[in-house]
């Protein structure tokens, strides 16, 4: 749970509760860890699924190559770190919320499990996203590309970074309303700003796609470019929600100070 909105915390009280969350983030990365390793062929089995969708490959494509006595260890460490912290990954956002959460007032506190609940669907969903729409076509177009010419092999420790990189990047990518709808809750932005600025918002989130995705084909990066684009629409009328409500009072004094500006330039 996190701490009481409304206990003051010294900072040597913040360095510790930072400490202990930290710990239990560390414990259940760990924790993530060992169920990958118990589970190894299964993790492997789903890493690989994507690369059983390419078609038309050469049969040792399909298997991967290692090119020292310790890699195929090495590799699998990596993996199981990457899918311990997939597994993690719900309390991970807790730990990090719960942190921040004596920063909520007392009347935002109601916002604290939405937020969570929100952040860990979307970070989840899209390295699902990522996983079985995306990361299939991508790998396609790539292993695909000048097969006629190039004798295709995949090196054990190269695709799985390739892969993690990937699901990743859409998982991060996914967390921009939780971004915005924030922003607009402490009155950085409003849906008047969002609306106003699409057009580069529409830019940015092509560059982003350009650039944080792995693979440099057409496809994948639209395929981030699209749900970037309807995840800042749908963050509009959400920030509209959340954002502090104008004073009636400074509407009335903005009106009385057009009116009189209307005045004043008005014929004798």
């Amino acid at each position: 749970m996190p701490v009481d909105v409304d206990e003051r915390l010294t900072l040597f009280e913040h360095l510790d509760e930072l400490r202990k969350r930290l710990m239990w983030a560390g414990a259940a990365l760990a924790i993530g860890v060992v169920v990958a390793a118990v589970f190894n062929s299964l993790v492997f089995k789903l890493l690989l699924w994507p690369l059983k969708q390419v078609h038309n490959l050469p049969a040792n494509s399909y298997q991967l190559t290692t090119f020292s006595p310790a890699e195929p260890f090495m590799t699998s460490l990596k993996v199981w770190v990457v899918v311990g912290i997939l597994l993690a990954a719900p309390f991970l956002i807790w730990q990090m919320w719960a942190y921040v959460g004596p920063a909520f007032t007392s009347t935002e506190k109601r916002y604290f499990y939405p937020v969570v609940i929100a952040t860990t669907a979307l970070f989840l969903g899209g390295v699902v996203f990522g996983y079985l729409v995306v990361l299939p076509k991508g790998l396609q177009f790539l292993l695909g590309f000048g097969r006629g010419n190039f004798n295709v092999q995949n090196r054990a420790s190269d695709y799985f970074t390739f892969v993690a990189l990937f699901v990743l990047a859409f998982g991060a990518v996914f967390e921009m309303p939780v971004v915005l709808v924030l922003l607009a809750k402490v009155g950085v932005l409003d849906d008047k700003f969002l609306r106003k600025n699409r057009r580069y918002a529409i830019l940015i989130n092509a560059i982003i796609a350009a650039v944080i995705t792995p693979s440099q084909d057409a496809f994948s990066m639209l395929a981030m470019f699209f749900p970037l684009v309807i995840l800042y629409e749908i963050s509009i009328p959400l920030a509209r929600l959340v954002q502090p409500k104008r004073e009636a009072g400074a509407g009335d004094e903005d009106a009385g100070e057009d009116s009189d500006d209307d005045l004043s330039r008005a014929p004798a």
